[in-house]
C-alpha cells in the first residue's frame, strides 16, 4: 500500500525518525488509529483483508477511543510507514496463507503427505462462519441438496451449530439424518472442501439479525407508559390481534419489577400471593430480590420460608416461569387497584 494513500503523510522517502508509541496502546489501538486517519478508499481496502472478528475489535476500540492527540496520531503513522517498507507482500491472512499458498511451495511428495493437515486447519474457520448465520437459514440451503451431502455438511460444521441447525429440520429429516451422519466414517478431502465452499456461497448476506426483543421489549415499553396511555394501545390492539394484546399486557411486567415494591407492597403481595406459588417463584429470584420478601416477615415465618424454598433444589424452568407470572398477575391486579404501587422507572421524555 503506498505511502500516499495517507492524508497528510510526508514523502516516504526520507522517513523522519519513527516517533516513540505509548507502551499502553495496543495493536488493535493502533489499528484503530490508522482506519481513522487513512483515505477512506486505503482504510476500506485494509478492512476488506480482515477477518470479521479483527473489524468488530476495530469497530468497538474507535467507538471507545477519545482524541488521539497529534503525536500519537504521528507516532502510529510512522511506525506504519517504516514497517511497510520493510515488507513487499503481507498475507491477510496466516490462515489462508496456510491453507492455499503453502501447498504450492512444497514439492508433490511434501504436499501429499500435509494436504490432510492443512485442509484440517481450515475446520475451524468453517465452523465460526456458520455460528453467525441464523439456523432457519443453514436448513433452507441444505433442503436442497442429497441427503448425504446435509450430512457431511453437518459434521464438518461443528458439534454446537450442528445441533442448532439438527433442532430446526422436520422430525423425519433429524432421524434420517442421525443415521446418515452416524454411518459417514470418512469423506473425500476434495468433496468436503466442495460442499464447504457451496454451503459459503448459499449463505452469504445471511448473518445473524440485530436482535430487538419484538413483543417483550414492546410490552416493558407499554409498561413505562401512564396507565391510560398504555390502555389506549392494548386496546388497539386487542381490536386487531387479540391474542398479541393479551401477551403484551401479561410482560408489561415482569418478575423482576417486584423488586422495586416498598415493605408495603411487598406485605400485601405476601397476603394475596399462594404460598406455593411464592416458594417456587422465589427460587428463581435474585439473592436481592429474595431477601426483600423474607425481610417483610417475622423471623421466624422468614426462616420457615427460606427452608422450604431450599427444600428440593432448583425448580423447572416451566415451573418458575408459571408461578412467576401468577405472582405478577396479582401484583397487577393489585396495582389496578391502587393496593400497591408499581414503580416502572421514568416515563419516556415528553410522556405525561
Amino acid at each position: 500500500m503506498p505511502a500516499a494513500v495517507l492524508r497528510s503523510v510526508p514523502p516516504p522517502i526520507p522517513l523522519p525518525p519513527p516517533l516513540p508509541v505509548a507502551p499502553s496502546l495496543t495493536g488493535v489501538q493502533k489499528a484503530a488509529v490508522l482506519v481513522m486517519y487513512l483515505d477512506r478508499d486505503a482504510a476500506r481496502a485494509l478492512l476488506k483483508g480482515l477477518s470479521d472478528d479483527e473489524v468488530e475489535r476495530i469497530a468497538t476500540t474507535i467507538a471507545e477511543m477519545g482524541d488521539s492527540g497529534e503525536e500519537t496520531v504521528e507516532a502510529v503513522v510512522t511506525d506504519f510507514v517504516a514497517q511497510l517498507r520493510q515488507v513487499s507482500v503481507l498475507p491477510a491472512s496466516g490462515r489462508n496463507f496456510a491453507r492455499n499458498v503453502l501447498p504450492g511451495l512444497f514439492d508433490d511428495d511434501r504436499r501429499a503427505r500435509m494436504g490432510a493437515h492443512l485442509r484440517r486447519i481450515g475446520d475451524d474457520d468453517f465452523e465460526a462462519f456458520v455460528r453467525t448465520r441464523p439456523a432457519r437459514a443453514v436448513v433452507s440451503v441444505l433442503s436442497d441438496e442429497h441427503p448425504q451431502v446435509r450430512a457431511i455438511a453437518m459434521l464438518r460444521m461443528g458439534t454446537e451449530n450442528a445441533a442448532r441447525v439438527l433442532a430446526c429440520m422436520p422430525v423425519e429429516d433429524q432421524t434420517d439424518l442421525a443415521i446418515r451422519m452416524a454411518q459417514a466414517e470418512s469423506v473425500a478431502p476434495e468433496l468436503a472442501e466442495d460442499i464447504e465452499a457451496a454451503l459459503r456461497r448459499a449463505l452469504v448476506g445471511f448473518e445473524d439479525g440485530l436482535p430487538l426483543g419484538g413483543v417483550e421489549r414492546t410490552a416493558r415499553i407499554l409498561g413505562r407508559m401512564p396507565r391510560e396511555r398504555n390502555a389506549r394501545v392494548l386496546d388497539g390492539v386487542r381490536a386487531l390481534e387479540g391474542g398479541l394484546a393479551d401477551d403484551l399486557q401479561r410482560r408489561m411486567v415482569s418478575f423482576e419489577d417486584l423488586e422495586r415494591l416498598d415493605s408495603r407492597g411487598i406485605q400485601a403481595l405476601l397476603r394475596a400471593v399462594e404460598r406455593p406459588d411464592l416458594i417456587i417463584a422465589l427460587k428463581g429470584a435474585s439473592p436481592t430480590m429474595r431477601d426483600q420478601f423474607l425481610k417483610n416477615l417475622s423471623a421466624r415465618a422468614a426462616a420457615d420460608l427460606l427452608e422450604e424454598i431450599e427444600i428440593g433444589g432448583p425448580a423447572r424452568r416451566a415451573q418458575l416461569r408459571e408461578s412467576q407470572d401468577r405472582v405478577v398477575a396479582i401484583a397487577r391486579h393489585l396495582a389496578d387497584e391502587g393496593t400497591i404501587y408499581l414503580d416502572l422507572g421514568e416515563p419516556a421524555d415528553g410522556v405525561a
